[in-house]
């Protein structure tokens, strides 16, 4: 379900970060059930045309979406041939690993030196992720498997999606700043937050009182600024894939995926755990109105009960290259 915001298109004049558009990390292209073999699909993110295909073998692959020869968009008539991309307009072929490897009409042997510029993606639990870099350079660490993401005893529900004119540094920050899930999201008190840098994960754990005693709320882990696991305790037990991923340097596709804990051999959601699912899509909701109208203050007054906001900053400039 796609979740509709008032954003209307913005220019480039309206970028009001002092940071880069786009950090480095790995960031959700899509579900691996969307990407059956053979088929090729155009997205755009990083204010960039991207073509994604599977390969005849399975795997997938992405590259820049223009063909080096004359220019044509490879996602739009472009066609999986085994483990080759063919172009639409001359039917030249790429390799998975970017060089030109046919062209059908050439009267030399010589092929070109030319090729598509390939992107590392990794494929895991049930997605595909690709590693953003400005400097093409190797990734320092990986999107990890989740094995606990499909345990016995998890429904799966509808997953949710925003296209917000947000950064995904304001995405990140939400998290450890407390104060507004009381003014915000109706928390009836201010919670407990203890957040940790541990390499380039942010972790987080929540907790708040019930009934006069401190019960765990919810725990966090921050891969990067591009995806977050979150795991749940009250009213239900629920896990979430939150993910945002930069469209251009205005938008960012925000996007949640549920797995609710009712016990194996549940077939169907509980009311209360549907109501639970539906408040958090409505406090998201909320979070992105003012997402999209706020500035971004770079020192602010920072004061008790804020939550660990500076902590999260000093993690996230090691995503940063300048």
């Amino acid at each position: 379900m796609t979740v509709e915001n008032a954003a209307g298109t913005g220019a480039r004049e309206d970028y009001r970060y002092p940071f880069e558009a786009y950090p480095t990390g790995w960031y959700l292209l899509v579900e691996s059930g969307e990407l059956e073999c053979g088929k090729v699909l155009p997205l755009r993110y990083f204010g960039r045309d991207i073509v994604l295909y599977r390969t005849e073998s399975g795997k997938p692959v992405l590259v820049d979406a223009h063909c080096p020869h004359m220019g044509a968009h490879l996602g739009y008539g472009g066609k999986v041939c085994g483990e080759n991309i063919r172009c639409p307009f001359h039917s030249w072929e790429f390799a998975p690993d970017g060089p030109c490897a046919s062209i059908p009409y050439r009267t030399t042997e010589r092929i070109p030196e030319v090729g598509l510029k390939t992107w590392r993606i990794r494929e895991t639990s049930g997605f595909i992720f690709a590693h953003y870099s400005p400097t093409r350079e190797e990734p320092a660490w990986s999107v990890p498997d989740e094995p606990a993401w499909k345990e016995k005893g998890w429904i799966g529900y509808e997953k949710f999606s925003w296209r917000a004119k947000v950064h995904v540094q304001e995405v990140a920050e939400n998290i450890p700043d407390t104060a507004h899930f009381v003014y915000v999201h109706d928390v009836p008190a201010l919670p407990k937050v203890r957040g940790k840098i541990d390499g380039h994960i942010y972790r987080q754990s929540m907790t708040n009182l019930v009934r006069g005693k401190e019960v765990k709320v919810l725990e966090h882990d921050a891969h990067g600024l591009g995806f977050s696991w979150i795991e749940a305790f009250i009213p239900v037990h629920y896990r979430m894939l939150v993910t945002a991923t930069p469209i251009d340097a205005l938008y960012t596709d925000l996007r949640i995926y549920f797995l609710v804990h009712e016990g194996e051999g549940a077939e169907t959601l509980s009311q209360l755990s549907r109501d639970t699912i539906d408040l958090v899509i409505e406090n998201t909701s909320r979070d992105v109105r003012i997402w999209e109208h706020k500035a971004y203050v770079e020192r602010p007054p920072l004061v008790q009960g804020d939550g660990p906001i500076g902590v999260l900053r000093r993690w996230s400039r090691q995503f940063y290259s300048a």
